[in-house]
């Protein structure tokens, strides 16, 4: 048995995702709301007896490890270890295995880390960076838990450090923290307070550099490399992930002394985005944690496109933001420095982004002055086009039409204009969306199909029972497959006398179609249905309303066939067409 069956054999799914969703009771299986997409009304499904999740709203299935994988972010190899370790397992080598080339980046970014940190704290060459720190408010236990460093201003000091501990030259300059030179590398990082870029899963990713003294870039970061993206990175998620899901809130802020500084004074919900424009991977890392997000930037969000279009995201993904807004112009490290409260107010007054996007414009134009109204409506009339909530798109519309003094409908009319409008950015987000998000309307006959299917794989208890229709009556080839042999198995344990076993049959199965029969025994199905006799009838039922509509589809293509035909006056074709949809039309009636 290799690990990861092993692993499943240890651990209970059902204990597994109770640590993350209040799993309630519904049958054999167990029930919760998605946490992958949004919904009122559970359709996340559980299964103790197979070992397995699926989710009926977004159609993401899966096991321990694919849990994980989407919930927390990981590789598979990291959800490996991890439940490795909750299940007291101690994973099996193979001869010969070597460290993973990214297993590499991540040591030596950890041993750059130490470098950073001893000069810092043990060193002369740092004493002017740690000045600097304290007089910033830093204390030293911040600097101690955020793993606060300093690269000394030379060019190879810590590239000599890290060749000396055995990493390569090329793991050097792939990790960033490197750079390509004619004698092979120089320091990244020269003169510059680091801040170790660590992810929600306390793996050191990367790196953020401050200089000193005034100079060009004030940051630098590590580049793309192949374990850091710092679209997909929040700075102190890994200390402030517990009180965010605590609190249900997080409060974003722009820089690592914002948070620093938040964290270490008692707000432990707040992480830092590095700038203001919102990513798609920021959001989705976000949203594994809350649904409510405050924006604490020292600046005019109303003004900043690339801002703008993160909130977008943030507001499609369904985020609920809020704006802190900050007197003064100060950012959030400066604020609590002089006084937390003043922050704490701040953050309680914090009011909804939309309500905000009203606020900057009063502050901006004149409504008494028609250029000025004209260039309000070209602002908001956009913004109120790409709300997604029906009911806030209207409250926003009836207060920008108070604001501006205009009729209701007709600020509506110019809202719905708005979003009819082909604008490129906002299409390609409404795209990705629908692409995502929505599942292609289905038939009535499709979902037919599906329920005929479900019902045989819930068959009552000790009840034997093998269908004689025709694996015909299935228009979709994947499910006259999987009739076929459920048939087959069916009939094998009707002559054995032996009941239904959903793990046996499984077995059975080409790899390709058991997550979909794994989907379908997940369904939740009416408790009458577990009655030999009610189970018959509603089965009978289904049969017959597929029989049905294989006719009405016959006789829909027949209509067609004599329409085509009468046209070309073939009239022994016409005769001949008109038989057969009279006979059909009577095997319907008989029904």
């Amino acid at each position: 048995m290799d690990d990861t069956e092993l692993i499943k054999q240890k651990i209970n799914i059902v204990d597994l995702i109770s640590g993350y969703l209040p799993l309630k009771k519904a049958g054999i299986n167990f029930k919760a709301n998605c946490p992958f997409h949004n919904e009122k009304t559970p359709s996340f499904v559980v299964s103790p007896e197979r070992q397995i999740w699926h989710c009926f709203g977004c159609q993401k299935t899966g096991d321990h490890f694919t849990f994980l994988i989407e919930k927390e972010g990981m590789e598979f190899k990291e959800a490996l270890e991890v439940l490795a370790k909750k299940a007291g397992i101690v994973l099996q080598r193979k001869t010969g295995d070597k460290k993973d080339f990214k297993d590499r980046l991540f040591e030596v970014n950890l041993k750059a880390q130490e470098f950073f940190h001893y000069i810092l704290t043990k060193h002369l060459l740092g004493k002017k960076a740690l000045e600097y720190l304290k007089n910033r408010g830093v204390t030293a236990s911040s600097v101690e838990q955020f793993g606060l460093g300093y690269a000394p201003n030379s060019w190879e000091s810590l590239t000599k450090f890290l060749l000396k501990r055995g990493f390569s030259m090329q793991e050097i300059i792939a990790s960033g923290l490197g750079v390509v030179s004619k004698s092979g590398c120089y320091d990244r990082f020269r003169g510059r307070i680091t801040y170790p870029l660590f992810d929600s899963k306390e793996k050191l990713r990367g790196f953020s550099g401050r200089v000193l003294v005034a100079a060009e870039p004030k940051y630098i970061n590590t580049p793309q490399t192949p374990i850091f993206d710092k679209s997909n990175l929040l700075f102190g998620l890994n200390l402030a992930k517990t009180e965010i899901r605590n609190k249900k809130e997080a409060v974003l802020v722009e820089g690592e002394m914002d948070m620093i500084m938040s964290f270490q004074s008692g707000f432990k919900n707040v992480v830092a985005s590095k700038g203001t424009a919102l990513t798609e991977g920021q959001i989705d890392l976000l949203k594994k944690y809350t649904e409510n997000l405050s924006l604490g930037f020292d600046m005019d969000l109303a003004g900043d496109s690339a801002c703008k279009r993160g909130i977008e995201m943030a507001d499609k993904a369904g985020l609920n933001i809020k704006i802190v807004q900050l007197q003064g112009g100060k950012d959030a490290a400066e604020v609590i420095r002089g006084n937390p409260a003043v922050w704490q107010k701040a953050l309680e007054g914090s009011v909804p982004i939309y309500d905000y996007y009203l606020t900057s414009v009063s502050k901006r134009y004149d409504t008494k002055k028609p250029s000025d109204l004209r260039k309000i409506g070209e602002e908001l009339i956009p913004v109120w086009a790409k709300i997604t909530d029906d009911l806030v798109r209207e409250h926003y519309i009836q207060r920008l039409a108070a604001f501006l003094q205009t009729d209701e409908k007709i600020m509506r009319d110019w809202v719905e204009k708005a979003r009819n409008l082909p604008q490129k950015s906002y299409a390609s987000i409404f795209t990705k969306k629908m692409e995502d998000n929505i599942v292609t309307p289905r038939s009535r006959r499709d979902l037919l199909e599906e329920y005929l299917i479900a019902l045989l794989l819930h068959l009552p208890k000790d009840y034997n029972f093998v269908p004689n229709f025709p694996e015909t009556l299935f228009l979709a080839e994947k499910w006259r497959e999987l009739y076929v042999l459920l048939v087959l198995y069916l009939d094998s344990i009707s002559f054995k006398s032996t009941s239904f076993n959903i793990n046996e049959f499984i077995l059975s199965l080409p790899k390709e179609i058991v997550a979909e029969v794994d989907r379908l025994y997940l369904m939740e199905l009416d408790s009458k249905l577990m009655d030999n006799k009610y189970w018959k009838k509603e089965t009978d039922g289904v049969v017959s309303e597929l029989k049905k509509a294989l006719i009405k589809a016959s006789l829909q293509k027949l209509s067609l066939e004599i329409k085509n035909a009468q046209e070309f006056d073939k009239i022994e074709v016409v005769e001949t067409l008109n038989k057969r949809f009279r006979d059909l039309s009577v095997k319907l009636k008989n029904f």
